[in-house]
């Protein structure tokens, strides 16, 4: 078993069996950020608590395959534990459990012989919101639509981005099967935004491999399952699936035409956005699978909580919350206009 089979398969039936710690409080897999400097790693998993209106870490989890010794696990799981302020932390295999309190500093933390203490139930209410808006989010979002309805350039480009997906869409994924060499590149060329190397590269695959590259894209189709899972199989250099010249950006783009109520496409200023509104604690890149999947389970609330209902008179989607935050940061908040 990998990782990701022990953590779903093992250490998560054991979190909500032995624990009877409730789902909604329960992180998913690789999904809680932890800022180590300036990168950003990712807790297996945390069980949180309800307090202050919000959850607040209680136990992480570090989990390992079998074989490699759990004290081996134990300074990352404690370091995790420190940064993310959870008083227990836990190393596992799925098979044997090993709890610590977290101490004050690293090495100073104290092996438990039974479990954790449980939190009395009122702790752990379900309902808080992993995810929560600032209030000027509200007012930022007025001015958005007063910017689409006011700056012709700037309702022109998000319409742009609306219809590039669609067209995506229509072209290839709904087309995989009968879809021609030039006529993809053609589609690729008009509707993906992509550097001239990465470009020569990934049009060069489909020259030379467009059986394999429309294998990449059905597997992008049918996305099904653990999603950082499968977009590390599409970075995986050594892979079937990997397209030269096609990073993550490229594949997000593809992920937001074949899937635009779950996919959105994410660039870094997206990511700086959040931070600087303090929707997120730290700076989340997006530039790896963790950080493209936790970003974009931010964008999908976002959209859904505070801009769908107002968007459907324009006819826009998910897709939109991208232009609203890069063009905040990369615009509005300095020169208080959203299109230069």
């Amino acid at each position: 078993m990998n990782e990701y089979e022990i953590a779903t398969g093992k250490v998560l039936p054991y979190i909500r069996q032995k624990l009877n710690w409730p789902e909604q409080l329960v992180s998913q897999y690789g999904r809680v950020p932890v800022q180590i400097g300036g990168g950003t790693v990712w807790a297996d998993f945390v069980c949180y608590i309800s307090s202050i209106q919000k959850p607040v870490p209680w136990l992480l989890f570090e989990i390992k395959q079998p074989g490699i010794p759990l004290d081996q696990a134990f300074p990352q799981a404690e370091s995790y534990s420190l940064i993310i302020g959870a008083p227990f932390f836990c190393v596992t295999d799925g098979e044997e459990f090993k709890f610590y309190m977290t101490g004050k500093s690293q090495g100073n933390s104290i092996g438990l012989h039974l479990l954790p203490p449980i939190p009395s139930p009122e702790y752990l209410e379900i309902g808080k919101e992993y995810i929560t808006f600032p209030r000027q989010i509200d007012s930022l979002i007025d001015l958005f639509i007063i910017g689409l309805q006011e700056e012709p350039k700037f309702l022109e480009d998000t319409r742009f981005h609306n219809e590039t997906a669609k067209r995506l869409r229509e072209k290839v994924f709904e087309r995989i099967d009968s879809v021609l060499p030039q006529e993809l590149k053609e589609t690729l060329e008009g509707n993906i935004m992509i550097k001239l190397p990465n470009r020569n590269q990934v049009f060069g695959q489909i020259d030379e491999k467009f059986e394999q590259f429309k294998k990449m894209l059905e597997f992008i189709r049918d996305f099904s399952g653990d999603p950082i899972s499968n977009i590390n199989t599409l970075l995986d250099k050594s892979g079937s699936l990997y397209v030269r010249g096609g990073g993550i950006f490229f594949i997000t783009q593809l992920l937001a035409a074949a899937h635009p109520n779950d996919y959105v496409v994410l660039e870094e200023k997206v990511s700086r956005a959040l931070r600087f509104l303090g929707v997120t604690e730290i700076f989340v890149k997006n530039d790896t699978a963790n950080g493209y999947v936790y970003v974009n389970e931010i964008c999908k609330k976002l959209f859904k909580d505070k801009m769908e209902d107002r968007l459907k008179g324009y006819g826009f989607g998910l897709e939109a919350v991208h232009n609203f935050l890069w063009h905040y940061y990369a615009h509005y908040r300095t020169q208080k206009k959203w299109f230069p």
